[in-house]
């Protein structure tokens, strides 16, 4: 079945928005079908970059490693989002893991394929748009972390996460990383929001009972 077919909902894609119904129907077609049942590095920090990647159905995780080890969520892409396009049009390694959640299915466009796609200057227009609103979300993430406290990222991340089910597969030393904060700091704010019957925890696991009491907590503006 052509993919045109197979996922009608990425037509409306920002990628592909403002283009003819050919060159979408044609350009889905020749993507690669890949499907993760269980979470996968499909990107590796520094890694190469054999083409990109856009999400069909579910959401991959995008996180970055500094020089000192420190892991940072960088974006929770979902549905309709691309991944790795720069890195293919630069010719450079990755610059951050993405990793797929459950049950994710991507269509996988090779570099040769992208290449002669952004020939078209729609096309690349829309490209240099999802880089532009990538960087205005990016900056403006890195100007409020530095003002708010754990509380209030925790409770971001949690609702980032939980966007697409509930269950999050995260352990606490994965979202202490995640915050760089301790071990001992993220337990008791996620202790508190347990008290609150917002979440509820199990080893490796926290499921959001009350997206809109997580909601609460974030400052405004933090999620537009």
């Amino acid at each position: 079945m052509k993919n045109s077919i197979r996922f009608p909902h990425l037509l409306k894609a920002d990628l592909l928005a403002d283009l003819p119904d050919e060159f979408k129907f044609r350009f889905l077609d020749d993507c690669t079908v890949r499907l993760y049942d269980v979470p996968t590095e499909v990107l590796a920090q520094g890694g190469p970059v054999p083409g990109m990647f856009l999400i069909a159905h579910g959401s991959a995780e995008i996180t970055c490693v500094n020089s000192d080890g420190q892991t940072a969520m960088i974006h929770l892409a979902r549905q309709g989002e691309i991944v790795g396009e720069i890195e293919v049009l630069s010719e450079n390694a990755a610059a951050a893991t993405c990793t797929t959640a459950p049950k994710t299915t991507l269509l996988f466009c090779a570099q040769s394929q992208l290449c002669e796609a952004v020939r078209t200057p729609v096309f690349l227009r829309n490209i240099t748009r999802i880089f532009y609103d990538r960087m205005v979300r990016d900056n403006a993430t890195k100007f409020v972390d530095q003002f708010y406290p754990v509380d209030q990222r925790l409770r971001e991340y949690l609702y980032r996460l939980s966007a697409d089910k509930p269950e999050i597969s995260k352990t606490q030393a994965d979202l202490a990383g995640l915050l760089g904060c301790a071990r001992q700091t993220l337990n008791r704010e996620l202790g508190r929001l347990r008290d609150d019957e917002i979440i509820e925890m199990e080893k490796g696991k926290i499921r959001v009972l009350d997206r809109v009491g997580l909601l609460a907590g974030i400052g405004p503006g933090r999620l537009g």
